[in-house]
């Protein structure tokens, strides 16, 4: 299926699309707020929250970008690209879990999903409560 807009169009709407600070970030930051973990810490990996002195690392998991079992729905347009792209996603969460594991880490990966319907159950996930 083709793009229904140009090149520069879609540029444009593209460029609109945040990588920090996202609706789920802000309600993380909040719900997190007063804890121990920081916001997007240097680790590697680059947790959304962790601590480096206790060593845990938190992912917040949105549920398209992370295939969640519950909510992914495959975009029907540009299939190949998608499933690419959401396969590499996977593959390097894996990745990240296998070598902060080696390293002595906590990880706990939350989804987006848990965070709008049970922000109590994941605070005590992450040992918060």
């Amino acid at each position: 299926m083709t793009d229904s807009f140009s090149k520069e169009e879609r540029s444009k709407i593209m460029s609109k699309i945040k990588g920090r600070n996202t609706h789920l970030e802000i309600k993380s930051k909040r719900l997190l707020r007063g804890s121990k973990l920081r916001y997007q810490p240097k680790i590697f990996g680059k947790p959304d929250f962790g601590s480096k002195k206790l060593k845990i690392a938190v992912f917040i998991d949105s549920c398209f970008w992370h295939k969640c079992p519950k909510h992914f729905r495959m975009p029907q347009s540009n299939f190949h690209y998608w499933n690419l792209k959401i396969s590499r996603n996977l593959k390097r969460a894996k990745e990240v879990n296998k070598k902060l594991k080696k390293e002595g880490w906590k990880i706990i990966r939350i989804w987006e999903h848990d965070i709008n319907k049970n922000p109590k159950k994941c605070l005590k996930r992450i040992g918060l409560i």
